[in-house]
């Protein structure tokens, strides 16, 4: 009996070894969604912005373009002083599905986003509700990162209708920037 025992005790030993070294070493899993809008809002009351969250992927030039705009010396100045700045992962490449943020496909779901492609982006206001998407466009399509003169145009809607200290010169030079830039 001893001869039994030992041989599955030390596999029972082994196995729970190796999933205590696996949970260690596996990635941890991203915020929700709904922790990281909630901390953004949080930010935003004390701070009395709005929050811009960007919804993008590690594969996506134009996410990754939108990002660059944001954070422009000509730009940043201007969206950090009006808007908390977050970001959501979603969409990723199967080898990085575990890197989105859990509820955030939900989310651009429940604001007709989830068939568009991305960038993506919603304006809420310090209180936490939606004031607008990206979703914007005339036939109400995705504006994604605003390059053509259209973009561009409803996407300095957006500016006026969701940054209220945001001045006319401040749009201005945001609209610039855009068109200046653009590929």
């Amino acid at each position: 009996m001893k001869a039994v025992i030992a041989p599955v005790a030390f596999a029972l030993a082994w196995t729970v070894v190796a999933v205590l070294v696996s949970q260690r070493l596996a990635p941890p899993r991203p915020p929700s969604a709904e922790t990281l809008i909630n901390a953004a809002v949080r930010v935003a009351q004390t701070e009395n912005k709005g929050v811009l969250i960007h919804f993008g992927a590690t594969w996506c030039k134009w996410c990754k373009r939108l990002d660059a705009a944001f954070e422009s010396p000509e730009l940043a100045g201007i969206f950090h002083d009006n808007f908390v700045l977050m970001h959501l992962t979603v969409q990723e490449d199967e080898d990085k599905v575990d890197t989105e943020n859990p509820g955030a496909a939900a989310l651009m779901a429940e604001f007709g986003a989830s068939q568009a492609g991305i960038p993506i982006y919603l304006f809420l206001d310090k209180n936490g509700r939606r004031l607008a998407s990206s979703m914007a466009l005339p036939d109400g399509s995705n504006i994604g990162y605003p390059a053509a003169p259209e973009e561009i145009a409803a996407f300095e809607m957006l500016m006026e209708k969701t940054a209220p200290h945001m001045t006319a010169d401040q749009r201005a030079a945001v609209t610039q920037y855009l068109r200046t830039h653009a590929p």
